[in-house]
């Protein structure tokens, strides 16, 4: 596997204020990036127009289309088109760390005996009102603990995150046929099971962590519930059945509480004076649509 080897595929949809930051994130990692496949979902906004100047720019960066609207439409025609040897796919408004690329590429090369066939990372939420508070909260906290793994600690998982997950190319075309094409179940999390079923093991690198939109924190509870039922549905999907009713009866209702503690502080927040008011929790919004 040589070190420029990395194949990125970036579905996007109505993305223009974000996109940009992205790309410009990962053309500084051409070293180890092959090419950067924009897969644009029927975008209406100027998302089309960014990606193509970063086409002129780079030769590297490469956009296509796909007209059926949704997630897993535009992510399998992303993989699909990809030639490199492993296949990363994030999300349109991830933000990768300096390294990112060259820390998957590492991983891979150094996996000689390919014992993993699917790796992820972390996502921490960029752009939030409290700003890096409950980061270095964790990080007090961390401190205070006896350390249990080192910072380069692999760990077996089930499943993969899709903001920040990489697929060896051999095992997208083992689980191309498999993964499901509803949109009403977790695509990242029905694409790891696939992998674990299809005998593979998916690796989460602790230290591997990219920016992602805090925009999903910002739905009403009605529209975050009806986001999050998407994991005991994929669960169900996978015959996972008592992890479904984990998922379901405990952490469905203890991640809606945070949800809501979280809402309140980011809808008081008023970004254009920074100052927080009670008077901004009831302005009007609107939910982010399902991928």
């Amino acid at each position: 596997m040589d070190a420029k080897c990395l194949s990125v595929v970036v579905p996007t949809f109505n993305e223009e204020e974000i996109i940009g930051q992205c790309l410009t994130r990962l053309t500084e990692q051409l070293d180890h990036i092959l090419e950067i496949i924009v897969v644009d979902n029927n975008s209406t906004d100027a998302t089309v127009d960014i990606v193509r100047s970063f086409a002129d720019r780079f030769s590297e960066v490469i956009l296509v289309s796909e007209e059926r609207q949704g997630l897993v439409y535009a992510r399998n025609t992303g993989l699909d088109a990809a030639t490199g040897p492993a296949i990363s796919r994030i999300d349109s408004d991830t933000l990768v760390p300096p390294g990112w690329a060259e820390t998957i590429v590492d991983f891979l090369h150094s996996d000689t005996e390919k014992r993993w066939a699917a790796l992820c990372g972390r996502g921490e939420a960029y752009g939030l009102p409290y700003g890096d508070s409950i980061g270095n909260l964790k990080k007090r906290v961390g401190l205070l603990r006896p350390p249990r793994t080192t910072k380069n600690t692999v760990k077996d998982v089930p499943v993969l995150y899709g903001s920040n997950m990489t697929l060896r190319r051999e095992t997208w075309l083992e689980v191309r046929d498999k993964v499901s094409m509803r949109r009403d179940v977790f695509e990242d999390v029905d694409c790891g099971l696939c992998v674990q079923e299809s005998g593979g093991r998916n690796a989460f690198l602790a230290h591997l962590t990219v920016g992602v939109s805090p925009r999903r924190m910002e739905t009403s509870i009605r529209g975050f519930v009806t986001y999050m039922l998407c994991l005991p549905r994929t669960l169900l999907l996978h015959k996972r059945f008592a992890l479904a009713a984990a998922a379901a009866t405990i952490y469905l209702p203890a991640i809606t509480i945070l949800h809501t503690g979280r809402l309140v502080i980011i809808r008081s927040y008023d970004k254009e004076t920074g100052r927080f008011s009670a008077r901004n929790i009831l302005r009007a919004s609107i939910d982010r649509a399902m991928p």
